[in-house]
């Protein structure tokens, strides 16, 4: 368990640096209203929820009543921004193609089982240019049968995940069902899940005057999500 911990430790120091170097929101600023902010909210709000879970079947105890522990690194990105997303393109993608923008952010995370199907998910990274992250989640497990090697899992969860930077914070709430086929050596998943994403920016005064516009934006959107 210690050398797997140690792992883990390592795989996610080796991943900070990589995502990290490429974080910049300075496009907000330049774009300050709800018809810019409400995508951005959205395609950060799917990955602030994004690899919340990887199974439909519980972590499970020991012995009946001793809690499970899952240790891990989960790495959650979007591939390619919504096209109305002019932000995240212009801040993230290159000059060329800004539509094939990357965003992605990697978290250092724990799982507990406890009885009765029920898992605790509890995840976090350290600061990294300016940006906190954190999240929490629990999972029921509404059925877990298995068939010789194969188990299958139906589980309902929800999560809460914040990030905080100095220009904007941002906070989704997702209600997520998952359904798992556990084999030998993989469990292949689908998820469907339903994010609601709140997003406020925090710029100051004397940061607004030389802003697109002169008042703080505040947008919630509520979006679906397909795993």
């Amino acid at each position: 368990m210690i050398k797997r911990f140690f792992a883990v430790v390592v795989c996610f120091l080796l991943s900070v640096p990589v995502f990290a170097a490429e974080i910049s929101f300075d496009e907000l600023k330049n774009n300050l209203s709800e018809t810019y902010v409400e995508p951005m909210a959205k395609d950060i709000g799917s990955v602030l929820a994004g690899n919340m879970f990887r199974s439909g079947t519980s972590i499970g105890t020991h012995f009946k009543w001793v809690p499970g522990i899952q240790v891990g690194v989960a790495v959650a990105g979007s591939l390619k921004p919504r096209e109305d997303n002019v932000i995240l393109q212009q801040g993230f993608g290159s000059a060329t193609e800004p539509e094939d923008a990357i965003f992605g952010l990697p978290f250092a995370q724990v799982g507990l089982g406890l009885p009765f199907g029920i898992d605790v998910v509890v995840r976090g990274a350290p600061e990294m240019q300016e940006i906190k992250l954190m999240g929490v989640g629990l999972k029921k497990t509404v059925i877990e049968r298995g068939f010789a090697a194969v188990k299958i899992g139906l589980s309902a969860m929800y999560s809460h995940n914040r990030l905080e930077y100095t220009s904007f914070k941002a906070e989704t709430n997702s209600f997520a069902g998952i359904f798992s086929v556990k084999v030998p050596l993989i469990e292949p998943y689908i998820g469907v899940a339903i994010d609601k994403t709140s997003l406020e920016t925090e710029f100051t005064p004397t940061e607004l005057m030389s802003a697109s516009n002169p008042v703080n934006i505040d947008v919630t959107t509520t979006d679906p999500r397909y795993v």
